[in-house]
C-alpha cells in the first residue's frame, strides 16, 4: 500500500473514510460507534461519527474527549508501533469505560504518512452490555434503537476547557494529595497522569495546569522533559522537593 504523498491525498482518503464511517453506522445498529479523527487538530479532530451516543462525542469534539483508558491513544501518544515501511498500525482486542461507566470492546486503526507519521485513527467502540444480557433485555433492543438517536442530538457534548480541567483534576487526585501539600515528585506524578490521558495535545492546557498546580508553564515543559528520561512509566519517588 503507499503512503498519501500530499496533503491533498490525505484529504481524500479521509473524505472516503467519512463516507465509511456513516455507512457502517446505519448498516450495524446503534450499540457500535465509529470516530474518525483528523490527528493535525486535536482540539477538534473527530470529522465523522457514528453513534456517538455511547461516549458523548460530536463532530468537533477533541482527541481527549474519548473514552477512559484508551489504549489506542496511549499507543499513539508514545510511538509504539511506528514503522517508517508501515502505512497503518491496528491496536484491538482493548476495553475502555464510557462515561456513563459501560464498558466498551475497541479497536483503534492509525493511519501513517511518510516516516511512519499518524495523521488519521478510525476508532470502534462497542457497548456490547446489553448483547450481554440479550436473554432478560431482548424486548428493549428495538426500542432503544430510536431512543439513543434522539439522545445523540439532544445532549450536549462537554467543552474543551471542561475536559481539559477534568483531566487536570483526575491527575491531581491519582496523588491522594492536596496542591498545597504535594511536593515536586507529586506534581510530575499528576503531570505524568495528565500527559498519558492526552491533555497536552491541547494547546491551552500547558498553562491551566500550570496555574491549577501553582508553577510556571516552564516548570510543566520540564516535568515532561524529566517524565520522557524516565521512560513509559514514572517511578514514584525518585524526585526529591
Amino acid at each position: 500500500m503507499m503512503y498519501p504523498k500530499s496533503a491533498r491525498e490525505r484529504q481524500l482518503v479521509l473524505a472516503t473514510l467519512r463516507a465509511v464511517v456513516e455507512g457502517l453506522g446505519r448498516a450495524l445498529g446503534n450499540n457500535i460507534e465509529f470516530v474518525l479523527h483528523d490527528l493535525s487538530k486535536p482540539d477538534s479532530s473527530v470529522i465523522a461519527i457514528a453513534n456517538g451516543a455511547i461516549t458523548g462525542r460530536t463532530v468537533g469534539s477533541a482527541i481527549i474527549s474519548g473514552p477512559f483508558d484508551d489504549l489506542g491513544l496511549k499507543k499513539l501518544l508514545l510511538g509504539d508501533g511506528r514503522a517508517s515501511d508501515e502505512t497503518y498500525t491496528i491496536v484491538s482486542g482493548y476495553r475502555t469505560r464510557a462515561r456513563s461507566g459501560n464498558e466498551l470492546d475497541s479497536t483503534s486503526v492509525i493511519l501513517r504518512a511518510g516516516e511512519g507519521d499518524a495523521y488519521a485513527a478510525l476508532c470502534i467502540n462497542a457497548d456490547m452490555n446489553k448483547l450481554r444480557h440479550m436473554q432478560s433485555l431482548l424486548n428493549d433492543l428495538l426500542a432503544e434503537k430510536k431512543d439513543a438517536s434522539v439522545e445523540a442530538g439532544t445532549e450536549t457534548p462537554p467543552s474543551i476547557d471542561s475536559l481539559v480541567q477534568e483531566i487536570i483534576e483526575d491527575g491531581i487526585r491519582a496523588t491522594g494529595k492536596q496542591v498545597s501539600s504535594m511536593t515536586k515528585d507529586d506534581k510530575m506524578e499528576a503531570v505524568d497522569h495528565m500527559s498519558k490521558r492526552g491533555l497536552f495535545l491541547i494547546r491551552s492546557s500547558v498553562d491551566m495546569a500550570a496555574a491549577r498546580l501553582g508553577v510556571s508553564r516552564f516548570t510543566i515543559y520540564n516535568y515532561l522533559d524529566e517524565l520522557k528520561r524516565f521512560g513509559k512509566s514514572y517511578p514514584r519517588k525518585l524526585v526529591t522537593a
